[in-house]
């Protein structure tokens, strides 16, 4: 987290480590989520054509003038996670989907930030999934029928990495990244065709609550996820993320 405080200054300090490094035994370290823990961990939804368009709500794919998209939060200390076998399927669970989405960190944190700047907040890339326990999702027996919490909130259900790559490396703004199950291809996407930008999500969010730095945002998932296949994951199954430069990483689902 202290690297996010001032990454302008941070960023100097890692490229003066890159020109300074000498060769070095290699380590193998276990994987973490490579941000322990940012303060909020914001998710912008429905920010996909052709995703809601499989969900049979291809209606709603244009921006509405003048609002802001449509964003949740969850608790960044205990849904997120990194590689290997992370992922719990939450208990009473029966039907649980993926959903790949591209990974904003910000390095510089404010309120009603502008479009036109928006971008310089931003510190760095990843890619994560935020799996759905749908059948939690959906409660069409209660008078709130979206259950948030129970549906995309529940314990390691946002796994991130495996690295953060600096936005003077990657364009975040047409990006490829995908997901797979199995080994089968699943999602396949580019942040080029979000419906929102990222400036105008920035811009969107921070208009709301006030963006901090090393505060990260999943900004929406591509079509193919499971429930309009009818297919579902269960214990054993393997999800692997990956993005242009990010690199990629799997997870077990137990």
């Amino acid at each position: 987290m202290d690297l996010f405080q001032d990454w302008d200054k941070s960023f100097s300090l890692l490229e003066q480590f890159v020109r300074k490094k000498k060769r070095r035994r290699a380590l193998r370290p276990k994987l973490l989520t490579p941000l322990r823990y940012p303060k909020k961990l914001f998710c912008v939804g429905a920010n996909y054509a052709d995703h809601l368009r499989e969900m049979n709500a291809g209606h709603l794919a244009t921006k509405v003038p003048g609002a802001p998209p449509f964003f949740f939060m969850k608790p960044p200390s205990t849904t997120l996670v990194g590689p290997g076998g992370t992922v719990r399927i939450p208990k009473g669970c029966e039907n649980f989907d993926w959903e790949v989405e591209f990974v904003v960190v910000f390095g510089k944190g404010g309120r009603d930030i502008a479009q036109t700047s928006a971008l310089r907040h931003i510190a760095g890339y990843s890619v994560g999934i935020d799996f759905t326990a749908r059948d939690l999702f959906f409660r069409q027996e209660r008078f709130f029928q979206f259950d948030f919490m129970l549906g995309k909130a529940q314990d390691t259900m946002s796994p991130v990495g495996p690295t953060i790559v600096p936005r003077q490396f990657l364009d975040g703004t047409r990006a490829n990244f995908a997901l797979s199950v199995n080994g089968l291809k699943k999602q396949t996407g580019n942040t080029a065709d979000m419906i929102y930008s990222l400036p105008e999500q920035i811009a969107g969010v921070s208009r709301a609550v006030t963006i901090e730095p090393g505060d990260m945002m999943f900004t929406g998932s591509p079509a193919g996820v499971g429930l309009p296949r009818g297919e579902k994951l269960k214990p054993g199954d393997t999800v692997r993320i990956e993005a242009d430069l990010i690199g990629s990483m799997e997870v077990v689902i137990r």
